[in-house]
C-alpha cells in the first residue's frame, strides 16, 4: 500500500502543489484556467458572439473610424467652413476613442505581464522543488551504494534479540518508503513542471500579442491626433482669415451701403429691365437665378463671432458671373475689402451685390438683363481664395440670399 503523502510547506508558507496526492490535478486545473483567461484576454473587446450592446458599440466604433478616414482625406483648401468644422469634430471624437482604446490596451498588456510573472514564479518554485528532491534522491543513492541493503539485512539477522530485529526491520521499511515517496514526488513535480512550462509559454504569447495590439492602438491614436491637429490648424487659419476679411468688409460696408441707398433713390423713378434669357436654370419666385455655378462654401449669418452678409460660391478664377436679375448697375468698381464689386438695383429698394471679381464687364448706369455677364470670379479685396461673394439687400441692408434664390 502506498503511504499517504503530506504537503510540504514552501518558502511562502503555502503547501507545495507538487507534494500532495492531488497536486497534478490541481495544477492542471490552474493551467486550464490560466489558458482560458489568456485566451479571453486576446479576444477583441467587442468580438463576434458578444451581446447586442457590444455589437452596437462595435458598429458605432467602425462608423466613427470610417467618418474619421473621410475627415482625414478632406481637402482643407477646398472644403467649406462647415465641412472643416465637422471634420475637426469628427477627428476629435476619433482621437478620444483611440486614446481610450490605447489606454485599455496598455492595461491589458500589464495584466498579461502579471500573468506571465505569476506563471514563471510558479514554474520557478516547482523547479526549485525538483532540484531539492533530485539532490535528496542522489544522496539516498550514494548512501545505498556505501551501505547496501544486504548489509542492513545481515545486521537484522545478527540482532541479539527479536525486539531489536523488529525495530531494525521497521526502520528499514520506513527508509525504503521514504525513498519511494521522494521518487514519486519527483515524478509528480516533473509532470507539474511540464504543465507550468506550457502555461508560462501561453502567458508569454498572450503578453506579446497584447503588446502588439497596444502598439497598434497607440499608432492609431497618434495618427488621429496628427490628422485632427492638421484640420484644426486649417480651421483656425480659416477663422483668422475670415475674421480679418469680415473686419475689412465691415469697414467698407458703411460707405457701400450709403452708395447703394443714394443710387437706388436715383434709380427709383426709372423702370428696371428684367428681360433676356435665364442662364443657370429657372428663376425663383423673386425673379432671381444663381449668379454663377459652384458650391456654397460659406452661408449667410454669424460665423465665428462675425456677421457674414452674403453667401460665398466657390469656383475657379475667371468663371463668368451673371446678373441674378435684370436691373441697373448702380455701382461698378473697387470697394475696400469687397474688392472689385458690382451692385445692381432691381427696383423697390431691392439690390444684388457681386464682390471679389477678377474683372468687371459692366459700368455704372448700365442696364443689364437677367443672365447677362457682368464680370468674372476672382480673389480681389480681402479674400481667402477665388469665389463670388453674393449679397441681396433691401433698402441697403443685407438679407439672406437663400430667401430669394431658386
Amino acid at each position: 500500500m502506498t503511504p499517504t503523502r503530506t504537503p510540504t510547506p514552501t518558502v511562502s508558507g503555502q503547501p507545495s502543489l507538487s507534494r500532495s496526492p492531488g497536486a497534478s490535478r490541481r495544477v492542471r486545473v490552474i493551467g486550464a484556467f490560466l489558458a482560458l483567461l489568456l485566451a479571453g484576454a486576446l479576444l477583441p473587446m467587442d468580438g463576434a458572439g458578444a451581446d447586442s450592446l457590444a455589437a452596437q458599440r462595435q458598429r458605432r466604433a467602425a462608423l466613427r473610424a470610417e467618418k474619421a478616414k473621410l475627415a482625414a482625406r478632406l481637402d482643407t483648401l477646398k472644403a467649406s467652413d462647415r465641412e472643416l468644422e465637422s471634420a475637426v469634430a469628427t477627428l476629435g471624437a476619433q482621437v478620444k476613442a483611440t486614446q481610450a482604446q490605447a489606454s485599455a490596451a496598455r492595461k491589458a498588456v500589464e495584466a498579461a505581464r502579471q500573468a506571465v510573472a505569476a506563471a514563471e514564479a510558479e514554474l520557478a518554485r516547482t523547479q526549485a522543488e525538483i532540484a531539492k528532491m533530485e539532490a535528496e534522491v542522489k544522496a539516498r543513492a550514494v548512501a545505498a551504494y556505501v551501505r547496501p541493503q544486504g548489509d542492513l539485512i545481515s545486521s537484522v539477522a545478527t540482532s541479539s534479540d527479536l525486539n531489536e530485529a523488529t525495530r531494525r526491520t521497521a526502520f528499514l521499511s520506513q527508509v525504503a518508503n521514504r525513498g519511494r515517496d521522494v521518487v514519486d514526488r519527483l515524478g509528480a513535480a516533473r509532470e507539474d513542471q511540464e504543465i507550468q512550462q506550457a502555461a508560462a509559454k501561453k502567458a508569454r504569447e498572450a503578453a506579446d500579442a497584447r503588446k502588439a495590439a497596444a502598439d497598434a492602438k497607440a499608432a492609431q491614436a497618434e495618427t488621429a491626433l496628427f490628422e485632427q491637429a492638421r484640420a484644426k490648424a486649417a480651421l483656425e487659419g480659416r477663422m483668422s482669415e475670415y475674421q480679418s476679411q469680415m473686419a475689412a468688409m465691415a469697414a467698407s460696408d458703411a460707405a457701400l451701403s450709403s452708395i447703394i441707398r443714394q443710387r437706388e433713390a436715383e434709380f427709383a423713378g426709372r423702370a428696371s429691365r428684367s428681360g433676356g434669357g435665364v442662364v443657370g436654370g429657372a428663376a425663383s419666385a423673386a425673379g432671381l437665378i444663381w449668379p454663377t455655378r459652384g458650391r456654397v462654401t460659406s452661408e449667410y449669418g454669424y460665423r465665428w463671432g462675425r456677421m457674414h452678409q452674403g453667401i460665398d460660391i466657390g469656383t475657379g478664377t475667371g468663371t463668368p458671373i451673371v446678373a441674378s436679375k435684370g436691373g441697373e448697375v448702380i455701382f461698378a468698381g473697387t470697394q475696400g475689402g469687397y474688392g472689385r464689386t458690382v451692385v445692381i438695383a432691381h427696383g423697390g429698394g431691392f439690390s444684388t451685390l457681386y464682390a471679389h471679381q477678377s474683372s468687371i464687364a459692366v459700368s455704372d448706369g448700365a442696364n443689364v438683363d437677367r443672365g447677362q455677364v457682368i464680370g468674372y470670379v476672382g480673389n480681389t479685396g480681402n479674400s481667402t481664395g477665388a469665389h463670388l461673394h453674393f449679397e441681396t439687400r433691401v433698402n441697403g441692408s443685407a438679407q439672406n440670399p437663400r430667401r430669394y434664390l431658386p
